[in-house]
């Protein structure tokens, strides 16, 4: 058996810097649009339109906060070790025996999970992933495991 070392993050489609830009056309349509409203003297408009961009500010933050997380799976002989990490910090860290452990992956929908199971402890790897992502990681962590 050969030893696998992954490290799982959330997928993204968009980057800060994507996010930073379409900040910056947003802020100058609602500036050039509350112009106008202030000319045409529909000036409480604006006030609900920049209260908006700070609330979409503010989702955007938490977004990005949400997604400083992290799954790392090392696979050897011996044992398979699941860290859970925040940020930095490790939030949550498991180990199982290589040989009692088994992987299980659950589909229904579009809701899936990846279990790694032994005896009375479980625990679910890369909550955070979507359905495909989760089905091809349980595939490479099977081939390495040379589970038939």
């Amino acid at each position: 058996m050969n030893s696998l070392n992954e490290n799982i993050k959330p997928y993204q489609s968009c980057s800060k810097s994507v996010f930073l830009f379409l900040g910056i056309i947003f802020i100058s349509w609602i500036s050039l649009f509350s112009i106008f409203l202030i000319i045409q003297g529909a000036w409480p408009v604006t006030v609900f339109l920049g209260i908006e961009y700070l609330v979409i500010f503010y989702l955007l933050k938490l977004y990005f906060k949400d997604k400083n997380i992290r799954d790392e799976i090392k696979i050897n002989n011996e044992e398979i070790s699941i860290n859970k990490f925040k940020g930095d910090r490790l939030l949550h860290s498991s180990k199982f025996n290589t040989y009692w452990s088994k992987f299980l992956f659950t589909r229904y929908k579009n809701k899936s999970t990846l279990l790694v199971r032994q005896s009375d402890k479980e625990t679910e790897v890369a909550h955070f992933l979507h359905s495909d992502l989760k089905e091809n990681l349980y595939y490479r962590i099977k081939k390495n495991l040379n589970i038939k």
